[in-house]
């Protein structure tokens, strides 16, 4: 245990026996907010305890019994266990921040802090090009009028007008090839590596966290392994490389193997995303996946992962085609798809990906943004949706119709593997998705119950009900791993000092409603949020404040 772990996590004993100093001039309530006779899990995974929370402005200033202390406001916890904000390691909610207090399914869940920037791709660095195709995409879906070109940029647009929890962005490998590459399939050159680093560090003074990569998705798949280490080394040995690996079934272990090398290498921390063996005949490998992280570990690397408590993934449609039909972007890939004499290899690319998944009833249809009848597709299968024709043409149909767009859910991955990593102790909980909306312009397709259901799901299905983890390392799971492996300052705990992000949940009824047909529900038994002190949501209705902020590198 280092230092701070042991400062912040020994003796809490201790916090409940310090009271605050009462002076003779007081003019005031001692407190801004008073959090009362809850049940406190700190986040380190040890025991909980009986005791009242003190908050002053965005801080706990007290933890102990404050029953004679007085305060603006209370809340009463009697009944409920207290817990630190939950931390989202693995969010795709880059745009949907931007709208304020419209995007509520992961601050209903107990989201105070989301992990931006995944999959290798993020809101920045941008070329002209690239501004140009992504601020014509938000002001076409959300009205929304933005112009930035770097990250210093991308964060002054989320605080703008104010933000309903935390957040902060990793930089996307796959971005920064973008930006300098493009979508050929070729290795980089010495200059455009160097480019590309520089790229890197600009946006790590603007504020970023670590790089990301997506390397199953263009262009940042088109990358070589050393082209990555050179990248990551940008970081300095300070930083993490969060990688949506190159393969996730046949060639998995292979896949880790080049994960580790490359944050060994460029001397950073590693995080595997939404760590998975994919397919059925791939579903054994788990306990030598997971052997080869440990032996990472035993030689002195911080590697864990991150994983959503389901047994299907969502991405896009296009991933079930092979990587070569993808390259130059999405209009290169819908002519193809539409080439004769390239229908035989990609055809049989795409039907051994759908085998290994588990048949095309294994490929739902998530969403369609263009078609107009995709209220009608959305939330089917492949093979319902093609009845008796030949689903690799409806499937590639689709696909033309949609530009090159749409999404799904494939259900590949089995429930033992998924409990397995519910339990492992370097795994965090992550959503992997969006924060949406049961009504208005987030309540969008037919998604991943994971944006409404993630973190309720771990405490409810597998801690209450299955009795995987305990409550208290479900937490910890959900709150200080997170913070700890990005090395965050004053967050994750319940610890004085530390920033107020706070939830407050009903233990024997939290419990995710979202399903694989009705998606668009909010979970129960989530009473309170706070970010930064100030309550977001109380007794599960969202209070109109945003109180969340931009987390840069290196500050608070």
């Amino acid at each position: 245990m280092n230092r701070r772990r042991f400062i912040k996590t020994a003796g809490t004993g201790a916090l409940l026996a310090i009271p605050l100093i009462k002076t003779a001039c007081k003019s005031g309530p001692d407190f801004d907010l008073i959090i009362v006779g809850g049940h406190i899990l700190d986040g380190s995974g040890k025991r909980g305890f009986q005791g009242d929370i003190g908050i002053l402005a965005d801080r706990i200033v007290a933890i102990g019994d404050l029953k004679d202390r007085s305060a603006r406001q209370k809340i009463d916890a009697n009944g409920l266990t207290v817990a630190p904000g939950f931390i989202d390691f693995h969010s795709h909610s880059d745009d949907e921040l931007l709208l304020g207090g419209t995007a509520q399914s992961k601050i209903r869940q107990g989201v105070t802090l989301e992990i931006l920037g995944q999959d290798g791709g993020s809101m920045a660095p941008l070329n002209q090009r690239m501004q140009k195709t992504l601020h014509a995409s938000l002001k076409r879906r959300y009205k929304i009028d933005t112009g930035w070109a770097d990250f210093a940029g991308y964060y002054q647009a989320l605080e703008k007008d104010g933000m309903i929890s935390n957040a902060l962005s990793m930089i996307g490998q796959g971005t920064l090839r973008d930006y300098v590459v493009g979508q050929e399939d070729r290795p980089a050159t010495d200059t455009e590596i160097n480019e590309m680093i520089q790229l890197a560090q600009t946006a790590i003074a603007h504020g970023a966290y670590g790089i990301s990569s997506g390397l199953e998705y263009t262009p940042g798949s088109f990358a070589n392994t050393r082209e990555i280490i050179e990248l990551c080394k940008a970081m300095n040995g300070k930083g993490i490389y969060s990688t949506h690996m190159r393969n996730e079934d046949d060639t998995v272990i292979e896949a880790i193997e080049e994960a580790i090398l490359i944050a060994a290498e460029a001397g950073v921390d590693l995080n595997i995303s939404h760590m998975k063996a994919s397919g059925r005949r791939n579903w054994p490998k788990l306990a030598e996946m997971l052997k080869r992280m440990d032996a990472a570990r035993a030689d002195g690397m911080q590697v864990t992962c991150d994983r959503y408590p389901y047994i299907a993934y969502n991405t896009d449609l296009s991933s079930l085609f092979p990587l070569w039909s993808r390259e130059g972007g999405r209009k290169a890939f819908v002519e193809r798809l539409q080439d004769n004499s390239l229908e035989a290899d990609i055809r049989a690319a795409v039907e051994n990906k759908v085998t290994k998944i588990g048949g095309w009833h294994s490929v739902m249809v998530s969403s369609v943004p263009n078609h107009k009848a995709r209220k009608t597709m959305e939330g089917k299968r492949i093979d319902e949706l093609a009845a008796n024709s030949d689903p690799y043409h409806y499937l590639a149909n689709l696909i033309v119709k949609e530009k090159g767009g749409g999404e799904m859910v494939g259900f590949a991955m089995s429930e033992e593997n998924t409990s397995s990593l519910m339990a492992y102790s370097h795994c965090m909980i992550a959503s992997d998705a969006s924060s949406l909306a049961e009504e208005g312009v987030l309540r969008r397709g037919n998604p991943h119950p994971r944006s409404y259901g993630t973190f309720p799901r771990i405490l409810g299905k597998y801690s209450r009900d299955d009795k995987l983890i305990s409550l208290a390392e479900a937490v910890r799971k959900i709150s200080a791993l997170p913070a700890d492996t990005l090395h965050l300052r004053d967050r994750g705990y319940i610890a004085k000092n530390y920033y107020a992000d706070i939830v407050a949940f009903d233990a024997a009824n939290v419990i995710d409603l979202a399903t694989w047909s009705n998606p668009h529900q909010y979970p129960k038994g989530i009473q309170y949020v706070l970010v930064n002190g100030q309550v977001v949501i109380d007794k599960e209705k969202f209070t109109g404040n945003l109180p969340g902020r931009v987390i840069r590198y290196g500050k608070s």
